[in-house]
C-alpha cells in the first residue's frame, strides 16, 4: 500500500477540489458564461416574455378586456334616442268632391333614467284637410315611473350594469389566476433547470476524476503495483459515474426544453446556444418562511387569492340575479303623466297659426296609473327566483370550501417552509462532514493507510449528500413560490400588481391590448 500512495496525491487533490465545491459555489458559477457563447436568461426578461407570449395568459387577458367592453356597453341602456316619424295619408271617396288628407309629423327624444323613469319629450303634429277630424299640434313630454316591477325596490334599473361589472370582476380574477399559475409553472421549470444544471456539473467533475484514477490504475496495474481486481474496481467506478453524467445531460436537455417551452417564445426555443441562468446567490430567502401578520388568521391571509375573489364575485352575481328575478315577479304599477302645450282647430292652417301664439295655445296636464297583474302571481319568474336562491346557497357553500381549502393549504405550506429550511441546514451539515471525511481519507491515502474502495465510497457519499442538499435548495424556493401563490401575493412580489386598500390592481401594461 505505501507504494500505491506515491501515485495518488494528484488525484486525491483533484477529488478534494471537487469535494470542497459546495452547491452555493456551483450556484455562483451557473451564470458565468458570457452572452456571446450562451443564451443568458435574465429573470426579469423571462417574466416579461412569459406574460407576453403565454397562450393561457393572453386568452384570459382578452376575455377580461372583452368583458370590460361589455360592461361599458350596458351604459347604453340609458342612452337617449332621437325618434321621428313622417306620414302622409290621402283618402278618396267616390262621392266626395275633395280628397281627404292627413299629415303627421313627430320628432322627439326618448329614453330612461337610473331612477326607473321613462321619458318621451318631443313635438307632434297631425293636420287634416277636408276631414271630420280636428287638427292638433302638441309639444311636451311624457313621464312613466315604475313603482313595483322594474322599479327602485331592488334597484332594478341598474341591475344589468351591476351584473356586467360582476362578470367583469370574475374575468379579472380568472386573469390573475392564469398569471399566477403560469408563474408557478415557470418557477418550477426554472428551479428544475437549475437543479439539472448543478447535477450535471457534479456528475461531470466526478466522472473526470474517476477517469483520471482509472487511467492511473491501469498504468499501475501494468507495473505490477496494483491487482487486476483493484484496477477493475477503478474502471467500474468510472463507468458508473460516466453513466450518471450521460443521464444528467439528458435530464438537463429535457429541463431546458421544459423551461423554454414555458416561455412560449420561438426566439428562445429555436436558439441552440447553451442556456445560462442566474439564480439568487444565497441559498435561502432573505425573508424566511412567510407567516400571517399578527392577529391575522390563515383564512384572512387568503382573501387576496384570485380563486377566493372570483367565487366571492360569483356569489354576488347570483344574489344580484336573484334580486332581478324578484323584481320581475312583481306586478306592474306605473305612474304616467304628461305635460305640454297644444292647439286644436278643425282648420289645419288655423291650428298651426294658433300654436305660434301663447294666448291661443292650451296648457295640457294629465296623469294616471297603469297596472298589469299576472293572474297566477307571475309563475315563471317566481320559479326562476326560487332556482336562483338555490344557486346562491350553493355559491355560499363553495366560497366557504374554497376559503377553508386555501387556509389549510397555507398552514401546510408554512409548516413545510420551516421544515425545508431545517432540512437545508441539516443537509449542509452532512455535506460539510462528508467533505471533511474525504479530505481526512486523502491524508490516510498519502500515508498508505487507505485504498481506492474507501475513497470511491466516500466520494459517492459526498455526491449523494450534495445532491440532497441541492434538492432541498430547489424545494425551498418552490415552497416559497407556492406560499406566495396560496396568499395571492405571487403577482405582487414579482411586480405585476399592487395592492391598494385591500384591492389588487394589475400593472397598466397588463391591462392593455
Amino acid at each position: 500500500m505505501p507504494m500505491h500512495a506515491a501515485y495518488l496525491p494528484p488525484f486525491a487533490l483533484a477529488l478534494a477540489l471537487v469535494a470542497a465545491q459546495s452547491p452555493a459555489a456551483e450556484a455562483d458559477s451557473a451564470g458565468t458564461a458570457t452572452p456571446g457563447d450562451s443564451l443568458v436568461l435574465e429573470l426579469d426578461e423571462a417574466l416579461k416574455v412569459l406574460v407576453e407570449n403565454n397562450a393561457d395568459v393572453q386568452e384570459a387577458k382578452y376575455n377580461w378586456i372583452a368583458q370590460a367592453e361589455m360592461t361599458k356597453g350596458t351604459y347604453g341602456e340609458f342612452e337617449p334616442h332621437l325618434v321621428g316619424r313622417i306620414n302622409k295619408e290621402r283618402a278618396d271617396k267616390p262621392s266626395a268632391l275633395f280628397t281627404e288628407t292627413r299629415d303627421e309629423y313627430k320628432i322627439g327624444v326618448q329614453g330612461k333614467l337610473p331612477t326607473a323613469t321613462e321619458y318621451n319629450i318631443g313635438f307632434n303634429q297631425a293636420t287634416y284637410t277636408h276631414s271630420e277630424y280636428t287638427s292638433e299640434l302638441y309639444f311636451g313630454g311624457e313621464l312613466r315611473q315604475h313603482l313595483l316591477k322594474d322599479g327602485l325596490l331592488y334597484f332594478a334599473p341598474t341591475s344589468n350594469l351591476r351584473l356586467a361589472r360582476l362578470q367583469q370582476e370574475i374575468a379579472y380574477q380568472k386573469y390573475r389566476s392564469a398569471l399566477g399559475e403560469i408563474l408557478d409553472k415557470f418557477y418550477e421549470a426554472y428551479w428544475n433547470y437549475y437543479y439539472a444544471e448543478q447535477t450535471l456539473q457534479f456528475a461531470t467533475k466526478s466522472a473526470q476524476v474517476a477517469k483520471q484514477i482509472a487511467e492511473d490504475a491501469s498504468k499501475r496495474q501494468q507495473l505490477g503495483m496494483l491487482s487486476a481486481l483493484d484496477q477493475q474496481k477503478a474502471v467500474a467506478e468510472y463507468s458508473d459515474r460516466e453513466s450518471a453524467r450521460l443521464s444528467a445531460i439528458d435530464q438537463l436537455r429535457r429541463a431546458r426544453l421544459e423551461l423554454l417551452l414555458t416561455l412560449s417564445s420561438s426566439k428562445y426555443v429555436q436558439d441552440s446556444r447553451p442556456l445560462a441562468i442566474r439564480p439568487p446567490n444565497d441559498n435561502d430567502t432573505a425573508a424566511g418562511p412567510i407567516t400571517p401578520a399578527a392577529g391575522d388568521s390563515s383564512a384572512d391571509s387568503c382573501r387576496m387569492h384570485p380563486a377566493y375573489l372570483q367565487q366571492l364575485a360569483e356569489l354576488d352575481l347570483r344574489e344580484e340575479g336573484l334580486k332581478q328575478h324578484r323584481t320581475r315577479a312583481l306586478p306592474t304599477l306605473d305612474l304616467v303623466g304628461n305635460f305640454g302645450i297644444r292647439s286644436r282647430d278643425s282648420d289645419a292652417r288655423r291650428a298651426v297659426r294658433d300654436f305660434k301664439h301663447a294666448e291661443n295655445r292650451q296648457t295640457v296636464l294629465s296623469g294616471g296609473i297603469e297596472i298589469d297583474i299576472p293572474l297566477f302571481a307571475n309563475m315563471g319568474e317566481r320559479h326562476q327566483a326560487a332556482a336562483e336562491k338555490i344557486n346562491v346557497r350553493a355559491a355560499r357553500v363553495r366560497l366557504a370550501l374554497i376559503q377553508d381549502k386555501l387556509a389549510e393549504e397555507l398552514r401546510n405550506l408554512q409548516k413545510r417552509a420551516t421544515e425545508i429550511r431545517e432540512q437545508t441546514r441539516l443537509s449542509q451539515i452532512a455535506v460539510t462532514y462528508h467533505e471533511t471525511e474525504l479530505q481526512e481519507e486523502f491524508k490516510k491515502m498519502e500515508l498508505g493507510k487507505s485504498n481506492y474502495h474507501v475513497i470511491f465510497d466516500m466520494e459517492e457519499d459526498l455526491r449523494k449528500a450534495e445532491q440532497r442538499h441541492l434538492e432541498n435548495i430547489r424545494d425551498m424556493h418552490l415552497v416559497d413560490v407556492k406560499l406566495l401563490l396560496a396568499k395571492g401575493a405571487l403577482l405582487r412580489e414579482n411586480g405585476l400588481e399592487t395592492w391598494n386598500q385591500g384591492t389588487p390592481t394589475l400593472r397598466k401594461e397588463l391591462l392593455n391590448e
